[in-house]
């Protein structure tokens, strides 16, 4: 029987979320550019291959789950429309070439992004499938990935579907999907993190 794991939820900050990727907002550092009313800066957003732009809708769920995955041609890119705060569970990168390894349980971490900030996700961080909007009925995002990556993500997608499994030839490594042997739930954040979800 699957044992259940806490996480705690925290909140995102630039140093806490470094080890994961990047908050997309403004930075410490200097601006790269700046103008009349204006100020930018550079994220490290990396793509080998195709930049995808998509429109995702996350609907408002039980803050559950027990599959994680991770991409290692891309930065994955997540940014909220409407000002809609989410959860992001991640994990830290393990060894690339055994990827029979996972992380352990205790290792991941669930960070409240609040709507003013997106992610972006380092190549090789594992995280949830889902992000977890914290108001119902759910939060779209605008979402940058590599179009190889979500064209492989749908293959697979259709294989699991015909019973077919995911295990088949991976031309461009970009996902490695795992369901883990345990289920992850977030507890009560905190009182001072004003999470506005109950039990996230």
């Amino acid at each position: 029987m699957p044992r259940t794991v806490r996480i705690p939820v925290e909140p995102a900050s630039h140093e806490e979320f470094a080890p994961f990727g990047q908050l997309i907002s403004e930075q410490d550092a200097a601006p790269a550019f700046h103008g009349d009313g204006l100020r930018s800066w550079q994220l490290a957003n990396d793509v080998d291959g195709t930049t995808e732009l998509m429109f995702i809708r996350y609907e408002y769920k039980p803050m559950i789950f027990s599959t994680i995955e991770r991409h290692f041609n891309e930065t994955q890119c997540f940014i909220p429309l409407a000002g809609a705060a989410m959860v992001m569970v991640v994990a830290p990168r393990t060894d690339e070439t055994d990827r029979s390894v996972l992380p352990g349980p205790e290792s991941l971490r669930a960070f409240l992004v609040e709507g003013s900030s997106g992610v972006l996700l380092w190549k090789g961080v594992w995280h949830a499938l889902n992000r977890f909007p914290v108001q119902p009925p759910g939060a779209g995002f605008a979402l940058l990935t590599a179009t190889e990556t979500q064209s492989e993500l749908e293959r697979q997608s259709a294989n699991s579907s015909a019973g077919e499994g995911t295990a088949g030839h991976r031309r461009h490594s970009a996902i490695v999907r795992r369901s883990l042997p345990i289920r992850f739930f977030r507890r009560a954040a905190p009182t001072d993190l004003h999470c506005p979800r109950p039990g996230c």
